[in-house]
């Protein structure tokens, strides 16, 4: 990252991913009245139309998916970090030596965090850069970052219950 460039403000990574999330919605919406239009009307011009907006919509989504794939990255070494460090540290027993020790072992992750950072403003600056026309008059929409896909997987196959297969009876008259 260059020194000249200025540091992520990440109310405005948020403002610009909520706004990213009311274009996304907005198209939606837009290309569902033109299928309803198309359907009632029998208004088979419009088709191309639906598409292209279609198209634009699954472009907004995936730059949305590009902006959380960073904040994915920023969860991980925040985890990372605090089942290296934090999880092991005794409030009690806090000492000059722990601090030093954990601050210490976060260096590298501060270098790879500011490094993630600056993949973030540059993203920004594009988003707002090819999107700004759209995105000015928006109010964001605030949306949960959804979990990591992997993640999301692991938890679904942990959460489902087993299935118990009872005795088939036969009922007779």
């Amino acid at each position: 990252m260059s020194g000249s460039s200025p540091p992520l403000d990440l109310e405005e990574w948020d403002q610009t991913i909520g706004k990213m999330h009311r274009l996304h919605d907005n198209v939606q919406q837009e290309v569902a009245h033109i299928i309803q239009t198309i359907r009632k009307d029998m208004k088979q011009e419009l088709i191309p139309q639906a598409e292209d907006r279609a198209n634009f919509g699954k472009h907004i989504k995936s730059i949305i998916r590009e902006m959380w794939s960073l904040e994915y990255e920023i969860a991980e070494i925040q985890a990372k970090f605090n089942e290296s460090c934090l999880a092991q540290l005794d409030i009690n027993s806090l000492t000059d030596d722990i601090v030093e020790d954990i601050m210490l072992q976060s260096k590298p992750l501060q270098v790879i965090l500011l490094e993630i950072r600056g993949r973030q403003r540059v993203k920004c600056d594009s988003v707002l850069k090819e999107f700004g026309e759209h995105l000015k008059a928006l109010e964001p929409l605030k949306i949960t970052r959804p979990l990591k896909p992997e993640i999301a997987a692991a938890e679904k196959v942990e959460a489902s219950p087993a299935i118990e297969t009872a005795p088939l009876t036969s009922v007779s008259a």
